[in-house]
């Protein structure tokens, strides 16, 4: 497979925040970008040379078509991402994209819900970030592990969102993971028009459950590591049961967002 030179770029990082404990959001210049849509991501290289040797892909976290910028939010995990939170204004990456498909949400008059898993935040919260600009209703629900492990209410005030958070230890709202919120909210309140999740494996196989249980679709946005990105190594593939039988797709050319009754968790 060719690669798409339309979908390479190099663009200039404008800025380095850390907004939670090893969480660090990326403000790019990146004009040709701002296309983008909530639930595409990036390809990065995010080092020199052959170090590490694979790019790296990131949901896009917002768009800012003024300031022709793009966004990322990433948790430092790896030797990958450390060297982008080290990172200084006025380097220059490289990267592809924009790349894969978007979450069906934005025609939805009736409110969805939004459920992030810790840096699951990153695709929802552009998600949210557009029904919001819309008008369109909708409930983000965040949980992490601890209080610190997720971004202060200042990074969700200052933009008018008001997300409905989890912590494991209680330290910051509801004492229980982002499940078992989501569990309360369908049980207690107006049954939404869908569920979009986007986390861990684990979380987003009960989440998929809990939507089964109410009635309600799920749409997951899958995480995995990408050598090619664009389909051609199918090092990505996820299983998925269509009619019945087991088929496996690659996410970064099909997804990364299913519909979640469809991805099979059993095989993973």
């Amino acid at each position: 497979m060719n690669a798409n030179f339309d979908l390479m770029h190099r663009c200039e990082l404008v800025e380095v925040a850390q907004v939670a404990q090893g969480w660090f959001r990326l403000k790019l210049y990146a004009p040709p970008l701002t296309g983008a849509e909530p639930g595409q991501f990036i390809h990065l290289r995010a080092g020199i040379a052959t170090d590490p040797l694979l790019r790296r892909p990131f949901s896009i976290h917002y768009v800012d078509q003024k300031a022709g910028e793009i966004w990322l939010l990433i948790r430092v995990v790896g030797s990958a991402t450390f060297a982008l939170s080290r990172l200084r204004p006025g380097a220059c990456l490289d990267l592809l994209g924009p790349l894969g498909n978007t979450f069906p949400a934005l025609e939805e008059t009736a409110a969805p819900v939004l459920a992030a898993g810790g840096i699951g935040l990153a695709p929802l919260y552009f998600l949210a970030r557009r029904r919001l600009e819309a008008g369109l209703a909708f409930d983000l629900l965040l949980g992490g592990a601890e209080g610190s492990s997720l971004p202060g209410d200042n990074f969700f005030d200052r933009v008018g969102l008001k997300p409905l958070l989890a912590t494991e230890d209680g330290s910051r709202g509801f004492r229980g993971t982002v499940v078992d919120l989501l569990k309360q909210h369908l049980e207690s309140g107006e049954k939404p028009a869908r569920i979009h999740a986007c986390g861990p494996l684990p979380m987003l196989a009960r989440i998929v459950e809990l939507g089964k249980a109410h009635a309600v679709p799920v749409h997951v946005s899958l995480e995995s590591l990408m050598a090619c990105a664009v389909g051609a190594c199918l090092g990505c593939a996820f299983p998925f049961k269509i009619n019945g039988k087991l088929e496996y797709r690659p996410v970064c050319r099909d997804g990364p967002v299913f519909n979640g009754e469809e991805a099979d968790f059993n095989y993973v």
